[in-house]
C-alpha cells in the first residue's frame, strides 16, 4: 500500500505534462544553472569559509535537505483531510498517508542529488570519501520530516489554518538556517542561537557529505536527540488524536 501511495504521488505530479518524469531531472539542472548565473556571474558572491569556490554548489547543497523537508511537512499537513475517504475506512493505518508524502519528497530529493553529483563531478568538487555521511544525514532528515509531518497532519484536522501558518513559519525558518549564507558570516554572538535550529547541523552535514570535510560526531548527537524527541512526539500526538479523525473530516 505504501509503495502504491508513493507511486501515485510521484506519477500524479507529472500527469498530463509533455515531458513527464524528465521534469524531475530538468528542474534541478535549471536551478543550478540559474544559481550559477545569478550568484557567481552577476552578483559574484563568494562562499567564504566553505569547501567550494562556486556559490551555486554551496547553495544547492543546502537546498537539497531543505526542499525535501519543506515539501514533506507542508504536504503532510493536508494528508489526512485530502484522503478522507481512505481514513474513514475501518482499520486503515492513516499514518501511512504522512509517510507516503515524506517518502515521495525524498524520492524527488534523490533525483536532484544524482543530478548534483553529476555537476560536482564536472566541476571536480565531489568528495567521494564524504558520501557515506549521507547514510547518517538521510535517516535524520526523514525522522525529522516524519515527526513534524505527523504533528501538523494531526493538528490540521482540527485547525484548518495550519497549512497557511506553516507557510509563514517556513519563510522565517529558511532565513534562520545557513542555506543562502555560510555559517562563518554569522556574527559570533548569534551562532549559538542558530545552533538550536536542527536544520543547521543537517545542512552542514549534507555539505560535508558532498564536498568533504570533518563531520565530527559530537555535533550530531544534539541533532539525533532532537529528531528522536520530535518523532516520538509526532507519533504520540497523531495516535492520540487518530480515533477522532473520522468525526472531524
Amino acid at each position: 500500500m505504501l509503495r502504491e501511495l508513493v507511486k501515485r504521488d510521484f506519477q500524479g505530479r507529472y500527469a498530463g505534462s509533455l515531458l513527464g518524469f524528465v521534469w524531475s531531472l530538468v528542474q534541478p539542472l535549471w536551478l543550478i544553472g540559474l544559481f550559477t548565473f545569478v550568484f557567481s556571474t552577476v552578483m559574484k558572491v563568494s562562499p567564504m569559509g566553505t569547501r567550494t569556490e562556486h556559490f551555486a554548489v554551496f547553495l544547492f547543497g543546502g537546498l537539497l535537505p531543505w526542499t525535501a523537508l519543506h515539501e514533506g511537512v507542508l504536504r503532510s499537513s493536508t494528508a489526512i483531510t485530502d484522503n478522507a475517504s481512505l481514513v474513514k475506512k475501518l482499520r486503515f493505518p492513516s499514518e501511512i498517508l504522512v509517510l507516503a508524502v515524506v517518502l515521495a519528497a525524498l524520492l524527488h530529493q534523490a533525483i536532484a542529488a544524482v543530478v548534483f553529483v553529476g555537476v560536482l563531478l564536472v566541476v571536480g568538487e565531489l568528495s567521494v570519501q564524504g558520501l557515506p555521511w549521507l547514510l547518517v544525514a538521510v535517516p535524520l532528515q526523514v525522522g525529522l520530516t516524519l515527526g513534524l509531518g505527523l504533528l501538523v497532519a494531526a493538528v490540521h484536522v482540527f485547525f484548518r489554518d495550519t497549512a497557511q501558518v506553516l507557510s509563514m513559519l517556513f519563510q522565517v525558518w529558511f532565513y534562520l538556517t545557513p542555506i543562502v549564507y555560510p555559517l562563518a558570516l554569522v556574527p559570533e554572538r548569534f551562532r549559538p542561537w542558530l545552533g538550536w535550529n536542527p536544520l543547521t547541523p543537517l545542512v552542514e552535514l549534507y555539505r560535508r557529505a558532498f564536498l568533504g570535510g570533518d563531520a565530527g560526531g559530537p555535533s550530531l548527537w544534539p541533532l539525533g536527540i532532537v529528531v528522536a524527541v520530535i518523532l516520538s512526539l509526532g507519533l504520540w500526538l497523531f495516535r492520540s488524536l487518530k480515533p477522532t479523525f473520522v468525526d472531524e473530516i
